[in-house]
């Protein structure tokens, strides 16, 4: 309604305005007519006219601001040209208000703005700093965690290096089970020990409980280098390790990859007889019966087999030096009344047994070499499967075929097929086993009563009357008859699987006599080792074990150098040929060991060399 009345008023005044203009017109053409003195009015009129009109044009303007409002901005565009004394100072003015009103409410909230971001700028320099704290502290961390990482891998490569030597893992066995309580009884043997002589003497400790390792002497043969034991032989299907409370690791009887195909075969004369079937506990069995010499030698043993098929070896270099006379400390038995006599006579039967047992690998290896050192490629893929179980499990799955495969080898392959029937079935107290049941009882409980912390003189009186056993069963008549079925049986065994690496047909004859005169060689020396109070182990390196020059000598055909530089370049076995050998003296205390025989090993070689 404002509005409209404004609109009808601002009518009104346009068209008063017209009349006024029309009549300033008519008065100034009307002036044209009227004398000079009447000029100076008309143009005073003009000029208030002019200024009416300006008026006007500023009304109309104001008029349609009035109906259609303008921006500040074009407001103070029309009325910059305005003079002095027109209304447009008033329209500035109201322009200027509305301005500064505008911006102190910019400003208003500018400053509120401002000091939001001021706010979040403080809390992201705070979050930064707590950040920053955060991100040190992991680096930290990072950096510790790192080192450990590095003495960790340095950890677990020295561990992989120990895993890898099987002679550490035997050490700690060795050193957990001292630390085990024993029976009141004394320590347990293995299992395959207390049911007999299948174990044999071979396995004993290096060192006695009661005595420090430093006070023992160890001696070896001038032609051989000493060092420390290697590993002791694959056993794969022909034996379970087992450690008394004592502390000594043996290998208990069990069927080896091939003996099952035969077992059906073996004669009822050389079954061995098993005491813990005849008896329910020690306290049922018979005491032994101990035949402990009083002299300080023995009588040599002369085996009971023809002559022809043992090998004719020169013997009685004594390979030792002179031993001073030592009295021993603490022997409850009788010792020898001449201990220097007795020495001597203990090196000259170690002698005797380094030759023979030299001689037997050597026979070992030329059977390799003259019967079984062509492979054919044909005739090795159709051997029988108790044949590949067998060479697989004396030696490596990995390396039977390529070994076998390989002339230059080959004949390493068999001999450490040989030798290891030898090791763990052939060079045992076992050997006369089946003979007397009785004399079988009595030394398997001789037998239990060795372990590490056994003195030495009981363990030589024990030793002692175990060799007068055999002495005395090798006197009896029927002994021959004994011997010779065992080595017939053990030769059928060994030629079941030796028999087929050899393809040449016209020569089976020749290769069987071959092997049967290296069982009779192998049952000869066992008796005569065993008819001395001497202890023996046998070791054959394992595969992959690090090389030894101490206790092994390289084979190989291929791989060449200095032992010390293929030591140090991490050499490792490939197949052992021979084992190591040493020799226990218990007739002096300490108990001396001697080295006998370095192991014969193949070598293989990282590829980074």
């Amino acid at each position: 309604m404002h509005m409209l009345a404004e609109s009808i008023l601002c009518s009104t005044f346009l068209r008063v305005i017209d009349i006024c203009l029309i009549s300033s017109i008519f008065l100034a053409c009307f002036a044209a007519f009227l004398p000079t003195s009447q000029i100076t009015f008309q143009e005073q009129t003009l000029s208030e006219t002019r200024e009416f009109e300006r008026f006007v044009r500023h009304t109309k303007e104001k008029r349609k601001i009035s109906m259609n409002p303008l921006p500040p901005s074009a407001m103070a565009s029309e009325t910059t040209n305005s003079n002095n004394g027109s209304p447009g100072p008033s329209v500035q003015y109201e322009e200027l208000s509305y301005k500064i009103e505008q911006r102190s409410k910019f400003e208003a909230s500018a400053n509120a703005e401002i000091e939001r971001l001021r706010r979040e700028l403080h809390d992201s320099r705070q979050r930064i700093d707590r950040d920053t704290s955060v991100i040190n502290a992991l680096h930290d961390k990072v950096t510790e965690l790192e080192e450990l990482v590095k003495k960790q891998k340095i950890t677990i490569s020295t561990q992989s290096k120990a895993i890898s030597d099987r002679r550490v893992l035997r050490k700690n066995q060795q050193q957990q089970q001292n630390q085990q309580p024993q029976s009141p009884m004394g320590p347990a043997m293995g299992a395959g020990m207390g049911a007999g002589m299948g174990a044999g003497m071979g396995m004993f400790p290096m060192t006695p409980s009661s005595h420090h390792q430093q006070q023992h002497n160890v001696h070896q043969s001038h032609y051989l280098g000493s060092g420390a034991s290697g590993a002791s032989g694959g056993s794969i299907g022909a034996g379970t390790a087992s450690v008394s409370a004592g502390g000594i690791v043996f290998i208990q009887s069990t069927s080896s990859p091939f003996e099952m195909q035969h077992q059906a075969q073996t004669p009822q004369s050389v079954k061995s007889f098993d005491p813990i079937t005849q008896f329910n506990t020690v306290f049922d069995q018979p005491p032994p019966k101990f035949e402990i010499s009083a002299g300080p030698s023995y009588t040599a043993y002369t085996p009971a087999v023809p002559s022809g098929l043992a090998p004719n070896l020169e013997r009685g270099t004594d390979v030792f030096d002179p031993m001073g006379s030592i009295t021993i400390a603490n022997m409850t038995g009788p010792a020898h009344s001449d201990t220097s006599l007795g020495a001597a006579n203990y090196h000259k039967d170690m002698a005797n047994f380094s030759t023979r047992f030299l001689g037997l690998m050597r026979m070992a290896e030329v059977f390799g070499q003259t019967h079984a050192s062509l492979p054919n490629v044909f005739l090795d893929s159709r051997l029988d499967d108790h044949v590949k179980d067998y060479l697989m499990a004396v030696s490596s799955r990995t390396q039977a075929s390529i070994l076998i495969g390989n002339a230059s080898t080959r004949s390493f392959f068999v001999a450490r097929a040989i030798n290891w029937y030898l090791v763990e079935k052939i060079l045992k107290i076992g050997i006369i086993r089946g003979l007397d049941a009785a004399v079988d009882m009595e030394i398997g409980e001789m037998q239990k009563q060795i372990a590490s912390d056994t003195s030495i003189g009981i363990r030589h009186l024990m030793l002692n009357a175990i060799a007068n056993h055999l002495k005395s069963l090798s006197r009896r008549p029927d002994f021959s008859g004994f011997a010779k079925k065992k080595i017939h049986h053990h030769a059928t065994k060994l030629w079941s699987v030796i028999g087929p690496l050899g393809h040449d047909s016209a020569n089976q004859n020749n290769m069987w006599t071959d092997l049967h005169a290296i069982i009779t060689e192998a049952h000869c020396l066992a008796i005569e080792m065993y008819s001395v109070p001497l202890e023996y182990r046998f070791e054959l390196p394992e595969h992959n074990e690090p090389f030894d020059p101490f206790t092994m000598i390289n084979r190989d055909p291929y791989i060449h150098g200095d032992p010390q530089i293929l030591q140090n370049g991490d050499a490792r076995v490939r197949l052992a040929i021979t084992p190591t050998v040493r020799i226990r003296n218990n007739s002096q205390s300490p108990g001396e060991v001697h080295l006998m025989y370095l192991g014969h090993v193949l070598l293989k070689v990282s590829r980074t060399q």
